[in-house]
């Protein structure tokens, strides 16, 4: 009897080693991964209720005071009363024009705010955009065949890192924008790889980023505009469809490009803040827990594990296994050497537009940081298909390396929630937004010219894309006819 129990226990501990180091393949271990799914899912729903306080925002603590309250504040009593969000009348909204500044948000989810508070509305609005990200990341999951904890260590480094937690901690509430960039990693994935990046490809591609930008997240459009550049310039057989993707992106997004274009057509007045110290300081970024909160801007922690974790698979692993992605290495470079120091200020300094908007080069790292957490998952997956029937002890080793990597992250997380963050840095001034809509021609048409730009991308890119889509279909139909029974 305790010979049959004991087999049994046996069996379903290889049976459960099975489902997280190995892709699904059988109907129950398909459902078992179904299970674990949905748990990290939830589990993220849990991490960010807690990190944010859960509904019970008082806006009192950095950006979340001087600038998240009052837009979301305005965008309320907008909506509420019938208005058009134009013009802000508050002292807390420089400039007035609510569209002229690009960190504000125009998304459709902002319609939420007829409905709720402000405080309820900025963990919804993270959740919308956390499970569109946790979409985005299963794509890539269904995409290579990743092993569950393959698909594990991707969604607690790209969940959890010190760069999305340190800029949602201090309210860039925009980064929210940052939870698409698996979408836009997967189509330049694509790209590396050889598929097709017809107009299918490049609808996808300005979709993705028309919605980063209606976030507010301008700065993600930069970088990663800034990154398929590189990769166009630095490898020319990517160089046209690079230059396609960006321009049409642009125009895709002039509905927020336009308005700020307008408000700081002179140049943006930002004082330069400076790159990391050092090359050293860049990468103490990424293991050291004990950055000051107040260095929000240089925050990258991953803890000890998660960055021997992408050294190894992200970088050095990747470069000798496959082939199809070595063109991310320069252009990781080019961003990398971007940060250090004032190597960026002369392009900062140089009145180009967009380049003048960018007074923290140390945010450039984000668009790589992301890659290579990608590329770390499907390369460790790859690793444990070639360990094949590796021993128990080895897969053991494993999760409680995995284990101790989630532990690191998740304190690095509570140490910069809201509820730790500014317990003596507390704003006590209540936050009043009314809406002060007035005529402004030069505006409005900023915002007329934006909005059709935009909607005549769209649809042109729609249009191209279908054709393309029957034009294909029609081409297989011919083929297949053609071919001898």
């Amino acid at each position: 009897m305790i010979h049959s129990f004991l087999q049994k226990v046996k069996s379903a501990g290889e049976f459960c080693l099975d489902v997280l180091f190995k892709p699904a393949e059988s109907i129950p271990a398909k459902r078992a991964a179904m299970v674990l799914l949905a748990g990290l899912f939830v589990g993220g729903l849990i991490h960010w209720g807690t990190f944010l306080g859960w509904f019970d925002n008082h806006f009192d603590i950095q950006d979340w005071h001087l600038q998240v309250g009052p837009y979301l504040d305005f965008l309320s009593n907008a909506l509420k009363s019938g208005q058009f969000p134009m013009h802000a009348e508050s002292p807390y909204m420089v400039p007035d024009r609510y569209l002229a500044r690009q960190n504000r948000p125009f998304s459709p989810q902002i319609f939420l705010l007829y409905f709720l508070e402000p405080s309820a509305y900025v963990l919804a609005n993270v959740w919308i955009l956390y499970a569109i990200g946790f979409v985005g990341l299963l794509l890539i999951y269904g995409r290579y065949r990743l092993s569950i904890i393959a698909f594990f260590s991707s969604f607690i480094l790209f969940n959890l890192n010190g760069h999305i937690i340190a800029h949602m901690a201090v309210g860039h509430f925009e980064w929210v924008g940052y939870f698409l960039l698996p979408f836009y990693a997967l189509l330049v994935m694509k790209m590396l790889e050889g598929e097709k990046t017809g107009w299918k490809w490049s609808l996808s591609m300005a979709i993705t980023m028309l919605a980063i930008t209606l976030q507010g997240a301008a700065h993600l459009f930069i970088y990663s505009m800034a990154f398929l550049l590189l990769i166009g310039l630095l490898q020319p057989r990517f160089f046209q469809p690079a230059i396609k993707a960006i321009i049409l992106s642009g125009l895709a997004s002039m509905l927020r490009i336009l308005p700020p274009a307008l408000q700081y057509a002179g140049g943006t007045g930002l004082k330069y803040l400076g790159g990391f110290v050092s090359v050293f300081q860049l990468l103490q970024s990424f293991i050291d827990p004990s950055i000051p909160r107040g260095n929000w801007e240089k925050e990258y922690y991953v803890g000890a594990i998660g960055f021997a974790f992408i050294l190894y698979f992200g970088i050095i692993r990747n470069w000798i296994k496959d082939e199809r992605y070595r063109p991310l290495c320069l252009p990781m470079l080019v961003m990398a050497l971007f940060s250090i120091g004032s190597i960026y200020q002369p392009l900062f300094n140089s009145s180009f537009p967009l380049l003048d908007s960018q007074r923290a080069p140390t945010r450039f790292l984000i668009v790589p940081v992301v890659f290579l957490i990608i590329l770390a998952s499907i390369q460790f997956d790859s690793f444990l298909k070639e360990q094949g029937q590796a021993g128990w002890e080895k897969k053991a080793m494993m999760l409680i390396g995995g284990a101790l990597m989630t532990y690191d992250l998740i304190y690095h997380s509570r140490v910069w929630s809201l509820e730790n963050y500014g317990t003596s840095k507390r704003a006590t001034d209540i936050i009043e937004v009314a809406v002060g809509n007035h005529p402004d021609p030069p505006y409005l048409a900023m915002l007329i010219a934006g909005s059709a730009c935009t909607l005549v991308t769209l649809i042109a890119l729609g249009f191209l894309a279908s054709r393309e889509r029957g034009e294909t279909g029609l081409m297989a139909s011919q083929s297949s006819r053609g071919r001898p029974a």
